[in-house]
């Protein structure tokens, strides 16, 4: 007979596993639609800034708890782009999931952003464990974790770095990495101005 103790830990395990595969699930869903191409991106313009406040407020909590200083750098506030706003979500969400999982206690995470008169570039830099040079190629392919990764189980199942090539390919943009083995990685990709009206 298991104790009150017992069962809630291997309830608290169940409803881990249960959230990891429905993540997963999700994840490849959202893949496969995106390699299918049934997703259409609903362009609109809309502020860069206010779509990064919301987003980096999303990870202030877990990256606080961390001791990771959180920052968003450049000039934001003039920059106003032209693309799917939920698509460009999942795009800085996935990369500061990721800056955050992999920078340690007392590093930093900086997403920068630079108008200019035909595209913002946008980077998310980490002082993190870093990429060897031999992974960089693979990063963004599905499923494919490095041998820095923690061995310990994770939410992660080598999805959300795939997700974001797709989804910045549908934008005519590509995303391009570098990376120091504990120096940090930066992500960064351009998406296109808003049209002056």
């Amino acid at each position: 007979m298991l104790s009150v103790e017992e069962r809630r830990n291997y309830l608290e395990i169940t409803r881990k596993h249960s959230l990891r595969l429905g993540r997963l699930i999700s994840d490849l869903f959202e893949l496969s639609k995106l390699e299918a191409a049934s997703i259409k991106p609903q362009m609109e313009q809309f502020s860069l800034a206010e779509l990064l406040q919301d987003v980096t407020q999303e990870f202030a909590l877990e990256a606080e708890r961390k001791g990771i200083t959180l920052n968003v750098a450049g000039d934001p506030k003039s920059s106003v782009v032209h693309a799917d706003i939920s698509l460009v979500q999942r795009v800085l969400e996935n990369l500061l999931r990721n800056a955050v999982k992999y920078t340690p206690v007392g590093g930093s995470v900086t997403v920068t952003v630079r108008p200019s008169p035909q595209s913002v570039a946008v980077s998310v830099a980490d002082t993190g464990c870093g990429i060897a040079e031999k992974d960089l190629e693979r990063v963004f392919d599905r499923f494919y974790r490095s041998e820095q990764d923690d061995p310990a189980p994770t939410d992660s199942a080598g999805l959300g770095l795939a997700i974001v090539r797709k989804i910045l390919d549908l934008h005519g943009s590509q995303i391009t990495v570098s990376s120091e083995i504990d120096a940090g990685t930066t992500f960064a990709f351009d998406l296109p101005v808003a049209q002056a009206a």
